[in-house]
């Protein structure tokens, strides 16, 4: 199954409630918090508590299975990360649906981030606005 070997290629034992956080996630078309994930799984694992889910999903975001992006209220959400690459996202306010976008704006920045003699070790992008579907029903 498809599911394991992305545990399995990132090092991590295939469990139950891995295997649902990964289907839970691959099967959502918007990004969901940690309790949104734990309400879903529990669908398919009756007996799991959210300590099991959250302590999974932080372990999955370490390994580089899910990505992170903080919602306007400071409450993270997640998402399965399917390509390898760097990239960023944009995020509709209205309906959650989440876009990947390439470009880097970190590009534009490294030669100025550099002069200051700043290291960076990680960033996040994230374009918050609505989509084409949102947009037409703002109107």
């Amino acid at each position: 199954m498809e599911y394991e070997n992305i545990l399995k290629k990132n090092g991590l034992k295939v469990t139950s409630q891995r295997l649902a956080i990964i289907q839970v996630l691959a099967t959502s078309r918007t990004m969901l918090t940690a309790t949104e994930i734990f309400e879903r799984a529990k669908d398919m694992l009756p007996r799991v508590n959210f300590s099991t889910i959250y302590r999974n999903v932080e372990i999955m975001k370490k390994r580089g299975i899910l990505c992170t992006v903080m919602r306007d209220d400071g409450i993270p959400t997640y998402l399965l990360r399917v390509e390898e690459n760097h990239h960023h996202h944009l995020i509709c306010k209205k309906c959650g649906k989440s876009m990947v976008i390439e470009c880097c704006p970190m590009d534009f920045m490294k030669k100025e981030v550099m002069e200051k003699g700043f290291l960076p070790l990680n960033h996040e992008f994230v374009i918050y606005g609505f989509c084409k579907e949102c947009s037409v029903s703002e109107k």
